[in-house]
């Protein structure tokens, strides 16, 4: 089902895509904050608004270096389960949804649909900045169950123009899960080392 990766850009699936899709990203492990940056802000230029679902870094370090960048945070709601998972106290901000620290698939769920309508945009994306991290803390069965609800919710309804993107480490993408979630996807993009 998915495409191979490939030498075509997120802008490129973006633009041929009009009624959202479902892409995994493939990206180094040395520049993934930074490919992560440069993803949400070519979803932002575009038009796009989002919701953004931490497990790598919490809400106050990404919010701050997303502001310093010129990223404009006001598109975006942060669903901070990385701060949840590492016990930081979660600050209170417009912009972060907090969420317990059993960090279940349920809550995230729910945290999702309930900042989905306050999106204001029609082209809305759902960005998850690492699959991979998700299994270090919830068992297989309940990543890949949390994966499955969110190409599900993309696909149906083709109206909701909801775009899913999926992030993991290069360097774990042939992992057997990351093949089963890769084949749900409609498009593979492989994002190359910039050094």
């Amino acid at each position: 089902m998915a495409k191979k990766p490939g030498n075509v850009s997120l802008e490129q699936v973006i633009q041929e895509n009009k009624q959202g899709i479902v892409i995994m990203m493939e990206l180094p492990a040395d520049t993934y904050f930074e490919a992560n940056s440069n993803t949400i802000k070519l979803l932002i230029n575009r038009g796009f608004e989002g919701i953004y679902i931490s497990f790598q870094r919490p809400f106050k370090n990404i919010s701050s270096f997303f502001e310093e960048n010129g990223i404009d945070i006001d598109k975006l709601f942060f669903i901070d389960a990385a701060a949840a998972l590492s016990g930081e106290q979660q600050h209170e901000d417009m912009h972060c949804v907090r969420i317990s620290q059993k960090i279940d698939i349920d809550e995230l769920v729910k945290a999702i649909y309930a900042s989905l309508p306050k999106l204001k945009s029609k082209k809305r994306f759902v960005f998850i900045d690492s699959l991979t991290t998700i299994t270090l803390y919830k068992p297989l069965s309940e990543t890949i169950r949390f994966s499955e609800f969110l190409v599900r919710t993309v696909r149906k309804d083709e109206t909701e123009n909801i775009t899913l993107i999926f992030n993991v480490a290069k360097d774990l993408a042939q992992k057997r899960f990351i093949r089963d979630v890769a084949f749900r996807v409609d498009q593979v993009i492989s994002v190359k080392n910039n050094g």
